[in-house]
């Protein structure tokens, strides 16, 4: 997807017709009388494109995920990345680590400030475009580390390379800050009328409780996810995966570890936007990994986790005596955030709402869930 061309040409990114190459996410909603009755989730993405990468070189592997996957494409390669290196018995410098760590931390960025114009702050469009040129000023500056890891010349100018981006990055998101920013409504957040007045009505209406958020650099639920991995119905597993046999939430509501309060679909919105805000704050962190920090991956062999802006991205990765891939499995947030049994469902099955305000409520939820895939909601009479 060319995230900026969208923007310029004003299509809209979601509620459409799901794309036969790419799948998509179809949600029907059953109403009976005063109260939604059922929820069905239908995910159509294409589970079994890792079937592609069986007895291919990882080169030709690696070459293959910016091609396959538009939306998050640098998580994707990033994440494959690791997991070949780690299969291979290849150690991820720490300098190396940094520019991959910046490079996923833009792109969530990219893609967190493009929900936030798109869906909540649409007088915003005009500023998207500063930051897709800042992603791409990243993606030229560190596009040296995108190689399985070693020793190369981009090393040397890494560190200077990572602190100009960071204070580019300082001008890039002011715009986006609010003018009084000791304030906290959301009129202050710079969303519309229209769209408070949306989420105030949505957050009358009690939502049932969300799925348990997923944490996969614990080492128990990390376990449960690979053990599943190993079993016959591991392809399915990677379709509709859960832990312990229970759906669970990833993304940045689970990373901010959010005990709700007040309006819940508001609260979710603040959680977005926080990310957004804090960027500066937060890419300083990574800037300032080489004082003390050390390359780490998860301890599993052929495993990485990477965090995307729609939540935890894992490859599993197994590799023959050539080099070649004997197996290759991939988990993505989508797949954990419209599981059939997940947030989706259990906030909205059994609510009771009128008839007017399902669509609204219901969109409002999808979007704040983020589906990296159009979608489609349907609303039948029981």
């Amino acid at each position: 997807m060319n995230i900026a061309a969208e923007l310029a040409a004003g299509s809209k990114a979601h509620n459409t017709a799901t794309n036969p190459l790419t799948g998509g996410i179809q949600v029907t909603i059953c109403y009976n009388r005063d109260h939604i009755k059922a929820v069905e989730i239908n995910n159509t993405r294409p589970f079994a494109v890792t079937r592609l990468f069986r007895e291919k070189p990882v080169d030709r592997v690696l070459a293959m995920m910016p091609s396959l996957f538009y939306i998050c494409g640098m998580g994707q390669l990033i994440a494959a990345l690791r997991a070949v290196e780690s299969a291979a018995g290849i150690s991820e410098t720490l300098v190396i680590k940094q520019a991959r760590d910046t490079l996923l931390f833009a792109e969530s960025l990219r893609e967190q400030v493009f929900s936030w114009v798109t869906n909540w702050a649409p007088q915003h469009k005009s500023r998207m475009s500063n930051v897709v040129d800042w992603f791409n000023q990243c993606r030229k500056q560190l596009d040296w580390s995108l190689t399985l890891s070693s020793a190369t010349s981009g090393e040397a100018g890494c560190q200077p390379a990572l602190e100009q981006l960071a204070r580019q990055l300082e001008e890039v998101i002011k715009p986006l800050l609010p003018a009084n920013q000791a304030g906290s409504s959301l009129a202050t957040m710079g969303l519309s009328t229209q769209v408070c007045q949306l989420l105030k009505a949505c957050g009358k209406y009690p939502l049932g409780l969300a799925a348990k958020t997923l944490n996969l650099t614990e080492s128990q639920q990390l376990t449960v996810v690979l053990t599943s991995l190993k079993a016959a119905e591991a392809e399915q597993f990677c379709h509709q995966p859960t832990v312990n046999g229970a759906p669970a939430e990833t993304g940045r509501w689970a990373r901010q570890n959010i005990e709700a309060r007040g309006f819940l679909i508001e609260s979710r919105l603040r959680s977005l936007y926080r990310e957004i805000t804090t960027a500066p704050m937060r890419l300083r962190s990574i800037v300032r990994q080489h004082q003390y920090s050390q390359a780490e991956g998860t301890g599993v062999r052929g495993c990485s986790v990477v965090e995307t802006a729609r939540g935890s991205l894992l490859h599993k990765v197994e590799l023959d005596n050539r080099n070649h891939v004997a197996k290759y499995q991939i988990i993505a947030p989508t797949e954990w955030n419209f599981h059939p049994q997940g947030s989706l469902k259990t906030m909205l099955e059994g609510l009771y709402l009128p008839w007017d305000q399902v669509t609204p409520v219901a969109e409002t939820l999808i979007k704040l869930l983020d589906p990296c895939v159009s979608w489609q909601l349907e609303l039948v009479h029981a």
